[in-house]
């Protein structure tokens, strides 16, 4: 799985910021046309929010190369924010 999340990826930081663009872009419509309408999109828009976090980290922070400490608490930081939005959209939902 993580080969083909590698083979699937940016290679490079120019493919990470075009992809960075277009989970932006996508997100945004997202909350803007599915707002109240449909319970997961806070779900969703985390998803996003992780997935964009995460690409930060690997291809502008270098984490990948960082020490195992390092690399733990940025990835901690990283679930912080989506981690946020999951109970924002489970709490507006009830």
């Amino acid at each position: 799985m993580k080969r083909l999340l590698h083979a699937l990826g940016p290679h490079n930081p120019t493919q990470a910021w075009g992809l960075l663009a277009l989970l932006t872009v996508a997100s945004a419509g997202i909350a803007v046309t599915e707002r109240g309408v449909l319970p997961w999109i806070g779900w969703l828009i985390a998803a996003l929010v992780a997935w964009k976090a995460w690409l930060v980290a690997e291809h502008y922070l270098e984490v990948a190369d960082a020490a195992p400490v390092f690399r733990r608490i940025v990835r901690g930081f990283i679930a912080l924010a989506p981690l946020a939005l999951v109970v924002t959209a489970w709490l507006e939902s009830r």
